[in-house]
């Protein structure tokens, strides 16, 4: 009876989940305290580690009423964080993969965004980035295509996540959420641009650009090596392990024209 229940629970997440995490969290609704739970913060528990507070530059690219308010301290772990298990199960494709997260950061320092509790027996997944901008919001967008095809029931959040803690600081974060390449969160970007993550890339690469139809890949020397054609999309993971070490060319294919970059293989 357990072994046919679970294989109800797998073919009801395979047929009927869509939503990888919904943008609910703009902190709008002052859930910090309930939904998002901190930890290795310091020896003292009675100074509050997470709040919602206004937001404190309301400008592009970033113009909420609050924000989340993270005061990592001094004596905080390396892997201090938050997490929550109040999401849809998340589910990861080819076709939606990327999570984004704006920051506001006084200093440069590594986040991390991990995926934990697996359906689907996965081990754990986490995305390290660095914040590139200090003392303005930033859009982080963290590549899971390294997820695919499995469901995580729980998001974790390293806001700093240095190599050894030296001190404490504050980190600002709003609007977690599936990232979407024809909303407004692209078109606030520095113009429209072929996007290729991971870069450089071992097995599977993420090729982005709106209403793609078809990706070609070339070596420097103009020879064709490769050759995807599908359903419109803004998004397509393209398999490349069998490629040697070295530069290549990407194009995508549109109804407007053909983008093109570069990528390295390793």
């Amino acid at each position: 009876m357990k072994k046919i229940y679970t294989l109800l629970v797998l073919a009801f997440f395979t047929l009927g989940v869509q939503a990888q995490i919904p943008e609910v969290f703009t902190f709008e609704e002052g859930l910090a305290d309930t939904t998002w739970i901190s930890f290795a913060n310091g020896a003292d528990t009675l100074i509050p580690t997470l709040s919602i507070v206004p937001n404190p530059q309301a400008i592009d690219p970033n113009t909420s009423d609050s924000v989340l308010q993270f005061i990592v301290k001094d004596d905080a772990n390396e892997w201090v964080g938050m997490y929550t298990d109040h999401v849809e199960v998340m589910v990861f494709s080819e076709e939606s993969h990327s999570i984004s997260m704006m920051v506001l950061k006084s200093i440069i320092s590594p986040l991390r965004m991990k995926f934990e509790l697996s359906l689907t027996g996965a081990e754990d997944f986490s995305v390290p980035m660095d914040n590139t901008l200090t003392d303005e919001w930033e859009l982080m967008v963290f590549d899971v295509s390294g997820a695919i095809p499995h469901y995580f029931q729980r998001l974790t959040i390293f806001p700093d996540f240095p190599a050894t803690r030296e001190f404490g600081t504050t980190v600002y974060i709003d609007n977690i959420g599936t990232y979407e390449l024809n909303t407004a969160v692209f078109e606030q970007s520095s113009g429209l641009s072929l996007k290729l993550y991971p870069n450089p890339v071992r097995d599977k690469m993420a090729v982005q650009y709106p209403e793609m139809k078809g990706i070609t890949v070339f070596d420097m020397q103009g020879k064709m090596l490769k050759s995807f054609t599908f359903q419109m999309t803004d998004s397509k993971v393209i398999e490349l392990s069998d490629l040697q070490a070295g530069t290549y060319i990407v194009t995508a294919e549109t109804g407007n024209g053909n983008y093109s970059g570069t990528f390295i293989k390793k």
